[in-house]
C-alpha cells in the first residue's frame, strides 16, 4: 500500500526529477483535461477524487519524509485540473492557464503562504488550490477580454 501512495503522491514518478518536478507533473493535468473535458462530470469526479488522494497519500506521506517534501506533486496535478476545467481546448489558452497556476503557485500571494501552515496533508493540497482558484479567476478574465 505503501508503493502505491508513493506512486501517486509522485505522479508516477515525475517528483523525483531533479529539475521542476511539479511543472512537469502538471502534464498529468493536461492529458486528464484533453481526454476528460468533453466529460464534465467525469472530469469533476476525477478531480474531486484526486484531491482527496492528494489530502490522504500527502498527510501519510509527510510523517515519512517531512513537511511538504519536493517529491509530492499530486498538489499540483490535482489542483491545476480545477483552472483547466474552465479553459478552452485550444493551445493558447492552455498556456495561459499554466503559465498563470505556475506564477501563483510559485509566488503564492496572500493568504496562499499561510495555508501551508495547515498542518498535514490539507497544508500540502490547500495552498495548491488557493493557487488553481486564483488562477481560474484571472484565466476568465483575460479569456473575456482576449475572446479566447
Amino acid at each position: 500500500m505503501r508503493s502505491i501512495k508513493k506512486v501517486i503522491a509522485t505522479g508516477f514518478f515525475l517528483g523525483y526529477i531533479p529539475v521542476a518536478p511539479a511543472t512537469f507533473s502538471c502534464l498529468i493535468s493536461v492529458g486528464i483535461w484533453y481526454f476528460l473535458i468533453p466529460h464534465k462530470i467525469l472530469y469533476v469526479v476525477v478531480t474531486v477524487f484526486l484531491f482527496t488522494a492528494g489530502v490522504i497519500v500527502s498527510r501519510d506521506l509527510t510523517q515519512e519524509w517531512g513537511k511538504d517534501p519536493h517529491q509530492i506533486v499530486i498538489d499540483e496535478y490535482s489542483c491545476f485540473l480545477v483552472p483547466l476545467y474552465f479553459t478552452p481546448l485550444k493551445l493558447v489558452p492552455l498556456i495561459i492557464t499554466f503559465l498563470l497556476f505556475r506564477l501563483f503557485d510559485i509566488v503564492k500571494p496572500p493568504p496562499l503562504k499561510s495555508l501551508e501552515r495547515v498542518p498535514g496533508g490539507w497544508g500540502v493540497m490547500l495552498d495548491d488550490l488557493g493557487a488553481a482558484v486564483y488562477t481560474a479567476v484571472v484565466a476568465l478574465v483575460l479569456f473575456a477580454i482576449f475572446r479566447l
